[in-house]
């Protein structure tokens, strides 16, 4: 990307270096509360009293973390880490926790988001009433996620299934340059180089030419990949852009909450999602962990709408202008911008589109009950594909219970890491899942991005959610859910493929390694949700 005088900018790390040495130095001030007393002469009423202060204060927050109502494994992480530190473990929880402070100012946040997804909304009774005369199964996953995700299920939707990013990239490019009202694009990462910079072209040339063009990029996600006050640069060029949640080092070092999803809408008629960012290394073009695999899916019609009222509900949120006349809302619909499309959209009948969102403040485990539900409705098989394997409680017990049943269970995991902690964490699960009978892979040609679930040839979802506590419970989300139709056999056909050129991985493997390896990764399991 070059400025206006034609000079290539180079991103700045100095936010990233700044942020990870206040993370440094508060665990350095944390640790040192912890070893303190080993020190110090606690004869002395001057350090007796702070110390009986800290207890006190730990003791409360304890009891507030335990009646909370919250994830369990995130209350035991937490539980165990105030109980082990007991000098500074209400610090620890008071500068890393994903807390939003008060009930307010959760209230106040998601009724923006609430809003917007309200008005946008269609009412879905009848499209559900033909799913559930073709699969009972599939109409309680739907009707879940439109009562509870405010959801709503589309027929009359053509969808096309990219196994790659460099698959789709060159339909990326169309489709954008066909743009006649507006683009709506959210992502986690955005980074200077061939595959942005080319998509910001037509941005910029399109902003020019009159199109509404609005970017959401997460700033943590982004951070060292596009200078810092990129949003401003991209202003000047008429792109109404926005860094979410920005990376503030000095003032706030939780960093938790991010907006991970990943979204592109053209004119209300055409859209994409999958798990791919908007970097080089998504395409291929830039190698860091041997072949990426990751995935797109381009969408045209109805189903559409959903996509586009879930970015203009982040929109929302992150302007703090929400748009509160429903009919204005409407106006980015489908129906409303129909004329755009060009072409006639391939329908198949029987088939069915549902895109929903995760709000990590919203009370409502979307995600979570989603893969709940298609795990325990399985009748042949559940494949699932995920770059991070750090599932609570719940969903072992889902999977483990399948399996046992006869379910043939199998995941998909990366061969090659992109995080060496978090891929160890992944890897400590596999004694415990593969003893129950669940089959595990990894990838072995580089790194597998793709988050994808399905079930018995009849249900399928991709997007952003990993398998994983994040995803599940603290970031902004989304997924989109096949019932029927092709694209459940292009899923299929990617799974079958990569199940081919991965490792199987087996008992024997696993479950004899050193006593000092168990206890670190079981370790990992204890603090997994804090990671």
């Amino acid at each position: 990307m070059r400025d206006k005088r034609g000079e290539k900018r180079k991103p700045s790390k100095i936010r990233l270096y700044i942020a990870s040495l206040v993370f440094a130095l508060g665990t350095v001030l944390i640790v040192s509360l912890f070893i303190l007393p080993f020190f110090v002469n606690l004869d002395s009423w001057y350090f007796v009293i702070p110390f009986l202060v800290l207890y006190l204060v730990n003791t409360v927050l304890a009891l507030f973390i335990f009646n909370n109502k919250v994830q369990i494994n995130f209350k035991l992480s937490w539980l165990v880490v105030i109980i082990t530190i007991p000098v500074g473990g209400a610090i620890i929880y008071l500068l890393y926790a994903n807390k939003i402070t008060t009930k307010r100012k959760r209230k106040l946040r998601l009724n923006k988001i609430k809003l917007e997804l309200w008005a946008g909304k269609d009412a879905s009774e009848k499209t559900l009433d033909k799913l559930k005369k073709l699969n009972g199964d599939s109409w309680a996953i739907a009707r879940y996620l439109y009562k509870e995700c405010e959801a709503s299920l589309y027929q009359n939707t053509e969808t096309q299934y990219f196994k790659l990013g460099e698959l789709a990239y060159p339909y990326i490019l169309q489709e954008l340059s066909k743009a006649q009202k507006f683009i709506f694009i959210e992502y986690f990462i955005i980074e200077d180089g061939y595959m942005f910079g080319k998509i910001y072209d037509i941005l910029r040339e399109k902003a020019k030419s009159g199109v509404d063009v609005r970017l959401i990029y997460d700033d943590f996600g982004s951070v060292a990949k596009v200078e810092a006050n990129f949003f401003k640069r991209a202003r000047r060029d008429g792109i109404k852009c926005f860094a979410f949640n920005r990376i503030r080092p000095l003032v706030d070092i939780r960093q938790n909450s991010r907006d991970h999803r990943k979204i592109i809408v053209i004119d209300g008629v055409r859209g994409f999602t999958g798990g791919c960012n908007l970097a080089d290394e998504y395409i291929n073009i830039k190698k860091r962990f041997g072949n990426w695999k990751d995935n797109f899916v381009l969408i045209k019609g109805e189903g559409v709408t959903s996509l586009t009222t879930l970015f203009l509900s982040n929109w929302a949120l992150i302007t703090k202008d929400p748009i509160k006349d429903v009919n204005e809302i409407k106006k980015y619909s489908f129906s409303k911008n129909k004329e755009c499309l060009f072409e006639p959209i391939k329908i198949e009948k029987d088939a069915f589109v549902q895109n929903f969102g995760e709000v990590p403040f919203d009370g409502e485990d979307g995600a979570k009950t989603a893969y709940l539900q298609m795990i325990s409705r399985a009748k042949k098989y559940v494949y699932i594909s995920t770059p991070y394997l750090n599932p609570d409680t719940e969903l072992i017990t889902a999977l483990t219970t399948a399996a046992k049943s006869g379910i043939d269970v199998r995941i998909l995991t990366p061969g090659i890491p992109d995080k060496k902690i978090v891929f160890s964490l992944t890897r400590s699960y596999y004694s415990m899942l593969l003893s129950e009978g669940i089959k595990i892979y990894e990838y072995t040609p580089g790194f597998n991005h793709a988050k994808m679930i399905l079930v018995d040839d009849e249900i399928a979802m991709t997007g952003t959610i990993n398998f994983e506590y994040r995803s599940l419970y603290l970031h902004f989300e989304n997924g989109i859910v096949f019932y029927k139709g092709h694209i459940i056999k292009d899923i299929k056909n990617d799974f079958d493929e990569l199940f081919l050129v991965s490792k199987k991985q087996y008992l024997g493997q696993w479950i004899n390694k050193s006593v000092f390896k168990r206890m670190f990764w079981g370790i990992l399991r204890i603090f997994s949700p804090l990671l």
